[in-house]
Order: structure tokens, then C-alpha cells, then sequence
């Protein structure tokens, strides 16, 4: 705000350069992403115990106060784990562990690498990550730490497994990845992170977004890694598409129910843009791009036995229309089914008890911007595949986020927190609705307004403790 002008590089803006670093000092800063990239964590928000932290896809998150959202420090992820990346949503366990996954690039090329950070009354919150690491650069970060040291959470991080990137110079595009009580699950999408480009955009001062690149003729990769021991239990593919967010991942009889909000392609990426929005009238395609849609794809964990034989174009177990082959290469292709026929985006469920565990229900905000009314809040019945939803004009709500009853009788017995902002001449009001996450019928809401129009957000979470 006081250099009137963009001064650090986002993910989709470019800063004003900085006459002061050479071409060196820039290219050595990629392998620095705690000094060179943005550390403006405002995609989400996660507790770690009972602290909290906003995220980006940036290695730096900061630990916030959740009642006057003041900022209580800064941690360098990267100083702890060697990641040049990592994904804006961690998983939180029951038990307060927390994995997530991020990149690392080394020597020998990048990798994909889980990290786990454990919950320690020594030390406050320990903090698990799947990133890309080398195993040279663990070992001398293990060698040079001091036994006397009293250590940080972060610097007690463990890496659980590393997974090789399938493209050396052209690592996936990862914003979210999976867990269940025995595996990992990793989807590697053909929307990839171009290496070469990165150094040279790093170089231009150029944003991320130009370094994405989309191999439209090649698979999705999904990866079954063993919780046990880090190693890739199984490899699954399926046709090209682009997520930004799996809705659950969980273990039934021989299978993983993996359930995702998928796309044709990341097209709606360049929707992004100030000047796009601006022209949304004058893109005949401009709906299609968002066109995306839930889909299950059902992953056989075991081997075919007698009793489950799976042959090519077979049908699998469970109550579900996804479709498997066995291709000639030994992988295995899967054809999903679809959830709902709604655009999803932003999906929520009851985190603390159905995360990685079998569930119902879950809630999402709509992605079908040429729909009635664009605004809807949509409830999502995965075993019936129906679905209600909720809406009124000239209303964008946010993320939906489930509370659960104090003694819920049912999955869904609790409430819908949803903020709202509207459009059209009223872009200074903004609210909270309540929802009954039963019926779908709004119970309460609060409205007011601001002395500036307000930006929708993008992920929250709630927690009583503070109230």
C-alpha cells in the first residue's frame, strides 16, 4: 500500500521489478521461496491445536489470533522441510497430526513428499507435509540440528514418503491431496508446473500462472500410498481432467471411494483475471470453461482373488456405476460416475467425523455461472445422488461450513454457516446465514453494511473454543 504499487509477484499479477536484483540474485531466489515468493496467505485457514494458520500455496504460513485476526508470526515452512511449495490444505487429524503435501526440487529432479507434523505439549503443534524431497537434503538437515536444541514443531517435522514426479521439468499442479486410515492418496492432474519456465519467469518477474501448462492427451496418474511405509501401493489413471479440490477419500470393503470436483480442463483458471470478469458478456464460452461436475472414482486396493476376480471392462464392488480396465501396460483405468449433476466447488462435510472416513453428505457452493441463479448453496446426497439447494437473487454465498449438533442423531443433524455478499448496487452489504443442514431451510441471518464493497472469500473454519 505505501509503495503504491504491486511490489511482489502473485500468482496471477506481476510486481514492479526491482532494479536492485541482478539476474543471478533472481534465478538463486527460486531455490528461496521464503524470500521470493508471496507470502500473502489468504487462501485458508487450518488449526494446529489450539493455534491457527492461513495458507497459500507459498511455503509460508502465519499464525493468526482468531479473535482479532492479528498476525502472530511468520514460519518459512521451506527453512524446515526443503519444499519450494506446498498445498493450501493440510489435513487435520483426530488426534491433531497434520500432513500435507508439497514439491521439492534437488539435484537429481523434483519429487512429491508428505510431511507429518504430530501434536506435542513439549513443543506445541508438530506439523506433518507431503512435499517433493530429497533424501541427501533430510540428511543434512538431520546432522546439523543440535541435541541440545529445545526444537519447534516445525523443526521436528518427519517426511513419511516421497512419490516420484511422473514429468521431471513438469511437476503436477497439486492444491489438495487425500488420506485414509491406511493410504495417501495423490492425484497427479496433467495441469503442470513448468521448471524451466519457473526459472525463467523468476528471471521476468512473471507470475505463477504463466508457468502452467495442460497436456490435454495425457492421463490423470492417482497414487495409493502405503501409510506404513511410504511406498506407492498401487497406480490408477483415468481420463484428462483438472481439480482443484477432492471432496472425501475414504476405505470400503477392498476399495478406496475417492470422490473429487473435476473439470474438463483449467481453462476457468484464465477466467480469473480483472479484465476477463469485466467481459464476461462478450465470451460466448465463458460458461463452458466453469462447466465442471462431482465424480467417484473407485480404487481396488487388493489384489483379484477368486471371490473378486476383475477382468478388462468388469464392474467393481460396492453400490456404484465407476467402471475399471485392466490395460495391457498393467495399469488400471478407471471411468467414474457422476455425484450430482450440478456444478460443485469449495465442498464441505463434517470434517472432524467423516474426513477419510465413509460419509453421506456434503455441501458446496455452485460453479454453473450461466445457471438461474449463479449464488446456490448445494446439499449433496451421495448415496441417492439427489441433492437440494438454496438460493436468492443477487446473493453469493461462501464456502458452506457444517456445524454439528452438540449431540447429533443423524450425519447431517447440524447447521450451514454461509456469508453472503451481494451484487448489482449493493456490493457495501454483506451477511451470515444460517442454514438447518437437514431440511435445507434458512433458520437465521445477519446483514450489514461496510463503507467498501467486500470480495467473496475463499476457504474459513469454524471453532468454538473462541466463543
Amino acid at each position: 500500500m505505501a509503495a503504491q504499487r504491486i511490489v511482489v509477484t502473485e500468482f496471477g499479477t506481476k510486481a514492479v521489478s526491482d532494479p536492485c536484483h541482478t539476474i543471478f540474485k533472481r534465478v538463486a531466489a527460486f531455490f528461496s521461496p521464503g524470500e521470493s515468493l508471496s507470502d500473502n496467505a489468504m487462501i485458508s485457514v487450518y488449526p494446529f491445536g489450539d493455534e491457527f494458520y492461513t495458507f497459500t500455496e507459498a511455503p509460508i504460513i502465519h499464525r493468526i489470533d482468531p479473535t482479532t485476526l492479528d498476525t502472530l508470526e511468520r514460519v518459512d515452512v521451506s527453512e524446515h522441510v526443503g519444499i519450494v511449495n506446498h498445498t493450501s490444505h493440510p489435513l487435520i487429524m483426530s488426534d491433531g497430526t497434520v500432513y500435507n503435501l508439497g514439491l521439492n526440487i534437488s539435484m537429481i529432479g523434483p519429487s512429491y513428499t508428505i510431511i507429518k507434523l504430530i501434536l506435542n505439549k513439549n513443543s506445541g503443534t508438530t506439523y506433518d507435509f507431503l512435499v517433493c524431497y530429497s533424501i541427501k537434503t533430510m540428511v543434512l538437515f538431520v546432522l546439523g540440528l543440535s541435541e541440545s536444541k529445545r526444537l519447534s514443531s516445525f523443526e521436528q517435522a518427519t517426511i513419511v514418503a516421497t512419490i516420484p514426479v511422473r514429468w521431471p521439468l513438469h511437476p503436477s499442479y497439486m492444491h489438495t491431496f487425500g488420506i485414509t486410515d491406511h493410504y495417501f492418496v495423490v492425484v497427479e492432474q496433467p495441469l503442470t508446473v513448468s521448471v524451466p519456465s519457473m526459472i525463467k519467469n523468476q528471471v521476468t518477474n512473471s507470475p505463477l500462472i504463466e508457468s502452467l501448462r495442460w497436456y490435454k492427451d495425457e492421463q490423470t496418474v492417482i497414487y495409493l500410498i502405503r501409510r506404513k511405509d511410504g511406498k506407492i501401493h498401487k497406480t490408477f489413471v483415468a481420463e484428462a481432467f483438472f481439480y482443484l479440490h477432492i471432496i472425501n477419500q475414504y476405505e470400503e470393503e477392498n476399495n478406496i471411494i475417492l470422490d473429487i470436483c473435476t473439470y474438463r480442463d483449467p481453462s476457468m483458471l484464465d477466467c480469473m483475471y480483472a479484465e476477463s470478469l469485466k467481459n464476461i458478456q462478450k465470451n460466448p464460452d465463458y460458461a463452458k470453461m466453469f462447466r465442471g461436475r462431482p465424480l467417484r472414482f473407485v480404487l481396488p486396493f487388493a489384489d483379484p482373488t477368486n471371490n473378486h476376480s476383475v477382468d478388462e471392462n468388469s464392474g467393481l464392488l460396492c453400490s456404484t456405476q465407476t467402471i475399471i480396465y485392466h490395460l495391457n501396460n498393467k495399469q488400471i483405468f478407471v471411468k467414474p460416475e457422476l455425484l450430482c449433476d450440478l456444478g460443485c466447488e469449495t465442498p464441505k462435510l463434517h470434517y472432524e467425523k467423516h474426513m477419510g472416513r465413509s460419509y453421506r453428505y456434503f455441501y458446496a457452493i455452485s460453479s454453473d455461472v450461466d445457471a438461474e441463479n449463479p449464488g446456490t448453496l448445494i446439499k449433496v446426497d451421495t448415496v441417492n445422488k439427489t441433492w437440494k439447494t438454496w438460493n436468492e437473487k443477487n446473493i453469493f454465498p461462501s464456502e458452506p461450513i457444517f456445524v454439528p449438533a452438540p449431540e447429533p442423531k443423524s450425519e447431517d443433524d447440524g447447521v450451514i454457516l454461509s456469508s453472503l455478499v451481494w451484487g448489482k448496487g449493493l456490493e457495501n452489504q454483506v451477511g451470515v446465514i444460517i442454514l438447518d443442514a437437514i431440511t435445507w431451510k434458512e433458520l437465521a441471518r445477519a446483514e450489514f453494511t461496510t463503507p467498501s464493497a467486500v470480495p467473496k472469500c475463499l476457504h474459513g473454519w469454524f471453532t468454538p473454543k473462541i466463543f
